[in-house]
């Protein structure tokens, strides 16, 4: 056997191996695990992905997700935007959720800071004006789309379930993400009342105190799980 020929099929063996990938499997792999549990989509998917990366706000409940996805991998690089318009609350609560799950925090913070917009632009545009779409650019898309260019992951964890919104319905588990990734949904199919016990079973810090500029209105998508 030449070579080449070998070469070729070991390139070839590798890429059936790939599973986080543009042109991912997503079909199969929502009927494949649509009645796992999350500790098991955490484990597939850190087994398989070559680059993940967890984006949370550190909302209300989101501990027990950041909890979940930790567990198979300590030091997997937790993403926060920190907009600067925060709650004092909100950010004690960060601290002590950074501390108790030892959190490889990253943090991406606008070019413009909240003092800086606000002096410039005034107060929060109001909603679905064009002004409040540069606001929600500026503060969230913008670093957002800087830590993707940046880390450059394959897989994108995110703590999304089916009963938050319209559009949240209509995902998955495994969905296609924006910079080219796939989007790793593992409590999607969680009610709030599971995650609720999942925070108490196991005296996980919660944030009850949490405020989102972008959305303004709490089943309101803020935009990153719009962007192609």
């Amino acid at each position: 056997m030449s070579i080449e020929l070998v070469r070729a099929l070991k390139e070839n063996k590798s890429e059936q191996e790939t599973v986080f990938h543009n042109g991912a499997d997503l079909i199969g792999l929502n009927k494949r695990f649509q009645d796992s549990r999350p500790s098991e989509i955490m484990r597939f998917t850190i087994e398989n992905a070559e680059n993940p990366v967890i984006f949370t706000n550190f909302r209300p409940l989101a501990v027990a997700f950041l909890h979940l996805v930790t567990q198979p991998k300590k030091d997997i690089p937790v993403i926060w935007v920190d907009h600067g318009f925060n709650t004092p609350e909100t950010y004690r609560h960060i601290e002590r959720v950074v501390e108790r799950l030892e959190l490889n925090l990253q943090v991406y913070s606008p070019r413009m800071s909240a003092a800086h917009y606000t002096a410039v632009y005034g107060q929060i545009p109001p909603l679905d004006t064009p002004e409040h779409d540069r606001f929600s650019e500026i503060v969230k898309l913008e670093p957002f789309n800087r830590a993707m260019s940046e880390l450059k992951p394959d897989v994108w964890l995110n703590g999304i379930r089916h009963d938050q919104n319209a559009h949240r319905k209509s995902l998955n588990v495994f969905t296609s993400g924006s910079h080219g990734t796939v989007r790793v949904a593992p409590m999607f199919h969680l009610s709030e009342l599971d995650v609720e016990e999942y925070i108490y079973d196991r005296d996980l810090p919660d944030n009850h105190d949490y405020f989102d500029p972008t959305k303004g209105e709490e089943h309101r998508e803020c935009g990153l799980l719009l962007q192609k």
